[in-house]
């Protein structure tokens, strides 16, 4: 018979592997998109990304977000460093893609769509979403190794 821990944990990995998971198939877009060169194969990954960042990657952090908690209050205890790190990690990782890539996918799609390229210079956007990335891959890292 399968218990309550082997539900929520599972429940609670699968939504984290499929933030990591998602994550890597938006970068993978978007720099097959950057490299193409062509405005409308951008616009396609940018747009791709958009639906993935609201309607995707909100949910998945939720429900990792919620699980965690679940699993933390009934199995765990907060003060293991493990879980302190994975809380850290979600939440700067949620305020990365809320506050910077968010508002920054939406002014590249408005631009692309106005025919207005962005201005020349070092576009931080893909360097920031891999290192957004590289934030959830080290939580789900740290949540299998459990440092303590």
């Amino acid at each position: 018979m399968v218990d309550e821990y082997t539900i929520v944990k599972s429940i609670h990995v699968l939504a984290a592997a499929l933030w990591v998971g998602t994550g890597f198939a938006v970068n993978i877009a978007m720099t097959l998109g950057a490299r193409s060169g062509e405005p409308a194969t951008m616009l396609v990954a940018m747009r791709f990304a958009k639906f993935l960042g609201k309607y995707v990657f909100p949910w998945l952090s939720l429900v990792t977000l919620a699980f965690g908690i679940w699993l933390t209050e009934s199995f765990y205890d907060w003060d293991l460093l493990w879980i302190q790190l994975g809380m850290v990690g979600l939440v700067v990782s949620t305020a990365i893609g809320i506050f910077y890539l968010g508002p920054k996918g939406e002014a590249g799609i408005a631009a692309i769509e106005s025919g207005t390229p962005p201005p020349p210079g070092r576009n931080w956007v893909p360097i920031v979403a891999r290192l957004n990335l590289l934030i959830v891959a080290a939580v789900l890292v740290l949540m299998v190794i459990r440092p303590t």
